[in-house]
């Protein structure tokens, strides 16, 4: 925690407000364009999938295996009743199977299609894509450096978050 603090105070010295609002409007923006894109992404008539719908199917696909709705629910941070509605479009889309499970019959047991497989392969090659034209005009080094620095960022970001789920970030 002392050695979080110095960072914190050296920060503080060396970098101006306006510096540090210029990141963090930044970060905000490129958080924004990213969700933006994505949603564009998704919304495309090769996939048309909601984010939840995404995010849910991507779950059982990194899962590999049926998994409990319940477990499904908590994993993908939904409410039972908002992921019955996801499940049962992607149903309609042949891109999940639902079931009971064989020794307990109240269990809902829920696993990807392998077309559901192939469209989150589709998704993921889309969205490097993407990424890839984003940063086309940058050279081989900078690329290195930014992959350095926002590793950096995504470091000191879970310091505050760590932190703050103690309560100590307040």
């Amino acid at each position: 925690m002392a050695v979080l603090r110095r960072e914190q105070q050296s920060l503080d010295r060396e970098t101006p407000r306006s510096s540090l609002e210029e990141i963090e409007r930044a970060i905000l923006q490129i958080s924004w364009l990213s969700q933006r894109q994505f949603m564009q992404l998704l919304d495309e008539e090769r996939f048309r999938i909601t984010v939840p719908q995404f995010y849910t199917l991507l779950h059982l696909h990194q899962m590999a295996e049926e998994c409990k709705m319940s477990d499904l629910a908590e994993a993908t941070q939904q409410s039972a009743a908002s992921l019955t509605g996801v499940i049962d479009r992607l149903l309609e889309k042949n891109l999940v199977e639902r079931t009971r499970h064989e020794r307990d019959r109240r269990q809902v047991m829920v696993a990807v299609t392998p077309q559901g497989s192939k469209l989150i392969a589709a998704i993921k090659e889309a969205r490097r894509e993407q990424i890839q034209a984003a940063l086309a005009h940058l050279q081989f080094d900078d690329v290195d450096t930014l992959m350095r620095l926002l590793n950096r960022v995504l470091e000191g970001m879970h310091r505050v978050l760590d932190g703050g789920e103690n309560g100590r970030w307040a």
